[in-house]
This record gives C-alpha cells, sequence and structure tokens, in this order.
C-alpha cells in the first residue's frame, strides 16, 4: 500500500516519543528511516520501529543514547553508545570523523555497544554534503557461512562510501552489503509469504534455497563468493574487534529476544581539500562522470546512488499491508492517535 512520507514522519515520531526517546534523536532516527524509504530500501524503515518498540520496553536497548568517550586521539576516538540507537550513534560518530577531518585532514570514529543503524548510504552521504569523502563500516548478527563451511560467523556487514559528485551533481554513494541481497529483503519476503529468488541464500544444509523461512535459518550468498566472504572478516575486524564490540559470531540480531545486539561501527572521514582544492575536485568528478556515462546509451548508464536519488522526492512510498497493521496496532497500543 502506498502511504505518505507525512503519515511515516508522524507515526515515527509518535511512538519513538512515547518510548522516551529524545527528540533531538528521534530527529535522527525518523530522517534515516525516511531516507530508506526514498532511496528504496523500506526494508531499513519505519517496520523496524516494531523491533525498537520491543527492545526498550524489554530493557534490550536504551530509549535514550548516551554516546560516552572511551579514547579520544586528535584524529581518532573510540566511543560507547551504551546499546542505544546505531542511528544516533553513527549520526554522532560521523559528526565527530568530519569535525576531526577539517582539522586534521582525515577523521576516524569507531563505536561500541550499538545497534543496527538502518542504511549506510545516509551516513556517507552526510560526509559527502560537508565535501568530504565519507567511509562507514557495521558488523552484523551472523548470516555469511566462511568459504567452505554452512555455518554462519559473519554478519551481511554493511559497507558505505560516498564522495560529492561534481558540480551541482548528487554524491556518489556506494551502500552495500557483503551478501547478494540484503537479508531484511529476506526477513520481509517471510513476512509477506513471498519467495525469493535463486541466488541470495543457502538452506541449512548449504542448498540454494528461494523459501525465505529455510534461508533465515541457513545462510547467505556472499557477493563474489571467496571475495565476499573476505570482505566479512574485515568488516568484523575493524568495525567489531576493533572497536571492542561483538565479533566472530557473537553478534545478536537487531531483533533477538533476550540478548544486546553488540554491534559495532567505524566511521572515517577524508578532508578533499588534503590533497586538491575542492573546485579542482569537481572538476575532476566532472570529467569522470562524463567518461562513465558515454560507455553506454543515453540513459543507461549510472553512477552508484544516481538511481536511488532519483526517487529522493517521492512523497508516496511503498510500505507492506502486513506492516502497516503491526505498526498502526502499535500507534493504537500506545494511544498515539496518528496511524499509517
Amino acid at each position: 500500500m502506498d502511504v505518505s512520507i507525512s503519515s511515516i514522519k508522524n507515526v515515527s515520531y509518535g511512538i519513538l516519543s512515547k518510548l522516551g526517546v529524545p527528540q533531538s534523536d528521534a530527529k535522527i532516527i525518523v530522517d534515516t528511516i525516511v531516507y530508506a524509504h526514498q532511496r528504496g530500501k523500506g526494508t531499513h524503515g519505519i517496520g523496524r520501529i516494531l523491533i525498537y518498540a520491543r527492545k526498550i520496553q524489554e530493557g534490550l536497548m536504551t530509549a535514550k543514547t548516551e554516546f560516552c568517550a572511551i579514547k579520544d586521539n586528535f584524529a581518532v576516538s573510540l566511543y560507547d553508545a551504551q546499546h542505544g540507537f546505531g542511528q544516533v550513534a553513527a549520526y554522532k560518530g560521523m559528526e565527530m570523523a568530519i569535525k576531526k577531518a577539517s582539522q586534521y585532514g582525515v577523521g576516524v570514529v569507531g563505536v561500541r555497544h550499538s545497534n543496527n543503524f538502518g542504511t549506510a548510504g545516509f551516513f556517507v552521504d552526510l560526509a559527502a554534503n560537508n565535501n568530504m569523502i565519507g567511509f562507514i563500516f557495521a558488523n552484523s548478527s551472523p548470516a555469511i557461512a566462511p568459504t567452505g563451511g554452512n555455518t554462519p560467523i559473519f554478519g551481511t556487514n554493511p559497507i558505505g562510501i560516498g564522495f560529492p559528485g561534481g558540480h551541482n551533481k548528487p554524491a556518489v554513494i556506494l551502500d552495500m552489503a557483503t551478501s547478494n541481497a540484503a537479508r531484511g529483503k529476506i526477513r520481509l519476503a517471510a513476512k509477506n509469504g513471498d519467495s525469493i529468488p535463486v541466488g541470495w541464500a543457502f538452506d541449512s544444509y548449504g542448498n540454494p534455497t528461494t523459501d525465505p523461512i529455510k534461508a533465515l535459518k541457513g545462510s547467505m550468498v556472499p557477493i563474489g563468493g571467496h571475495k565476499g566472504f573476505g570482505l566479512s572478516l574485515i568488516v568484523d575486524v575493524i568495525a567489531g574487534l576493533l572497536t571492542g564490540s561483538a565479533f566472530g559470531g557473537d553478534v545478536k540480531a537487531l531483533n533477538h529476544k533476550d540478548e544486546f545486539s553488540d554491534y559495532g561501527h567505524l566511521m572515517i572521514a577524508i578532508n578533499i581539500n588534503s590533497f586538491l582544492s575542492y573546485e579542482d575536485y569537481l572538476d575532476k568528478m566532472d570529467y569522470l562522470t562524463n567518461q562513465v556515462k558515454q560507455c553506454g546509451e543515453k540513459n543507461e548508464v549510472f553512477l552508484p546512488g544516481e538511481h536511488s536519488f532519483k526517487l529522493f522526492n517521492s512523497d508516496m512510498v511503498t510500505v507492506s499491508d502486513k506492516q502497516i497493521i503491526e505498526i498502526n496496532s502499535l500507534a493504537t497500543s500506545l494511544g498515539i492517535k496518528d496511524h499509517l
């Protein structure tokens, strides 16, 4: 069903407020939810409000994200999110990385004891809008098995890289999982009773499957086979092990019934002006863009993130009927008048 962005905002704000989330934190969370829907990544959108509500009510997530410094060494910092919202932790972490890069040329911020932050592109877009190149890495719950094995240990571990796209052009945003598909798409298919394409997942015996239920009990297909496994391992090290978060198969799913998720994040911002003038950079990006576009027919070749950027101005997005029913039921239970 098509739902207006204004309805998504109103319901999200209402639920978060009732859960005790501070207004400043709620704004960040709602902005990421809207970004996800308008960029065609609705699996990272308002449906997760249901998970946040349960976790906060059961003491598995804090409504207020206390962002506490553990180490601060000029261009590098480490923070503890204390099991608060991943969106708030990643936003504040990227803000700090940008601030450090403005002074030192590069800023690196690690975050421990966090939760899933939604869409990686949102945070590197923030860096690009500040004339920076942004990187974000996060580990997540087991979904990918090492090459040669059938037991998932590594998450689909999102990787986000973003940079200004040239004069009067949108930022170039690479937002990817280390699997052929985001696991959220499989969860949504399971919720809606749909099948999934071949090549997305294996069952628990290591056989390809189109059944999302079997897929969730099995493992995801990594991009490029052993290369995707390698990327998953690297992200687990730099976002999990390095920051002091869970790693090596110990991260818990966002919707885990009785334990903290304990995700880790790593944000990096690079000041373009430390290498060349920003105007020179934009000129060179225009040249690069033209070179890319000339590789095919007009309107057939796109840079990363360009397709989703064209969706950005949409005032209506699609939300599954089942999610709408569940979210409206939650709103009613909390005494909220706004509904989707």
